[in-house]
């Protein structure tokens, strides 16, 4: 996808023989309004990776330490840095040509269809940007969503029918050719999306770091009944009350943005502007708030709870269970018939 990216963009920056006006052109929006458009992008390229910062422990969990997640600091902002403008020196240059501004990479390659050479071109870049999606889908959706849907309903689905049923309801039931109609549908797409997201890494965050101070039970986590169901209805009501809190006044701002025909005043469109910054900060100060004035004490505990690891004849374990292993043998020796707590099963994590 990278190859193909560039190739791209130095064809068509090359035959418009460089980003022709466009960077020179004076800006159309001044003051406060290129402040808060500003802010409205800013918001829908946060979006994107939105999701991520809910699930990224999906993946990270996998890492051989915990130092290797911050390699995602400099990283994730570089490559967006770029792919960005490749899109705006592409966009640039296809004015000069075409005389209108593409805004997808698909649309610029639909012009190639002339010669067989072009035809050829166009029929590989596709190709490439075709296994992206496909690769970029599996494991930045596919993945968490079968992991969630499995932990929510584990009698009906498993990994492989969570990603099937996940497949069914983003490819056709979302209907995601409308999202990608346009550049500014997308663009308000990706906005919009953050209004649910934003919260929930918010009450995550606060969870973790401020009110549990990482203190978590991890057994009891897997417990239908145990002391993170938060009573009678499995609810924390603290969490809810920060969820709805922050959606319910951002809903104007996304009706606007779905439908023409509702209009708001200035304060609610630029609330909306920063709906991301806004809904994580706003839900991380309410949920902290609840649960300092009216605590969840069994939750409260003073010390981490690890969970167990199961070592079997001809499986490897990872570093934990062989450390943990190693511990155990110093114990109890080599021979496991001292005591009946001496087996390789049920090590103790810690």
């Amino acid at each position: 996808m990278t190859k193909g990216g560039h190739l791209k963009v130095i064809w068509v920056a090359v035959r418009a023989g460089g980003g022709g006006d466009f960077f020179h052109a004076p800006s159309q929006v001044h003051g406060s309004e290129r402040a808060w458009l500003w802010l409205s992008s800013l918001t829908s390229v946060i979006g994107g990776y939105s999701t991520l910062a809910v699930n990224i422990p999906d993946f990270s969990r996998f890492s051989k330490d915990s130092r290797a997640q911050f390699w995602q600091l400099p990283v994730i902002p570089f490559f967006k840095t770029i792919v960005a403008l490749f899109g705006v020196v592409s966009a640039a240059a296809a004015q000069e040509i075409w005389g209108v501004p593409y805004w997808t990479p698909l649309e610029i390659i639909a012009t190639w269809q002339n010669t067989p050479g072009g035809r050829a071109a166009a029929f590989f870049c596709a190709s490439i940007w075709l296994l992206a999606q496909i690769s970029v889908n599996i494991s930045a959706n596919a993945v968490s969503f079968a992991n969630d849907i499995t932990t929510l309903a584990p009698k009906w689905f498993n990994n492989r029918r969570g990603t099937v049923f996940v497949a069914f309801l983003g490819g056709w039931a979302l209907c995601p050719w409308i999202i990608v109609a346009s550049g500014k549908a997308f663009m308000n797409f990706m906005s919009a999306y953050s209004i649910f997201m934003a919260p929930m890494a918010g009450i995550l965050f606060a969870d973790y770091w401020l009110v549990k101070g990482r203190r978590y039970d991890v057994p009891a986590l897997y417990e239908p009944q145990g002391i993170y169901r938060y009573g009678k209805y499995g609810t924390n009501w603290r969490a809810a009350i920060a969820t709805f809190g922050v959606i319910i006044p951002l809903l104007p701002g996304l009706a606007s943005k779905v439908s023409s025909s509702v209009s708001l005043n200035d304060g609610l469109n630029n609330l909306f502007s920063f709906n991301w910054l806004y809904g994580f900060f706003l839900s991380v100060f309410i949920y902290y708030t609840l649960n300092y004035f009216f605590p969840h004490k069994d939750t409260l505990i003073p010390s981490v709870v690890t969970g167990f690891e199961t070592t079997l004849i001809g499986v490897d374990s990872d570093t934990e269970s062989q450390r943990a292993e190693g511990v155990k043998k110093q114990e109890c020796g080599e021979s496991v018939e001292k005591s009946p707590s001496c087996t390789d099963t049920n090590l103790a994590i810690s």
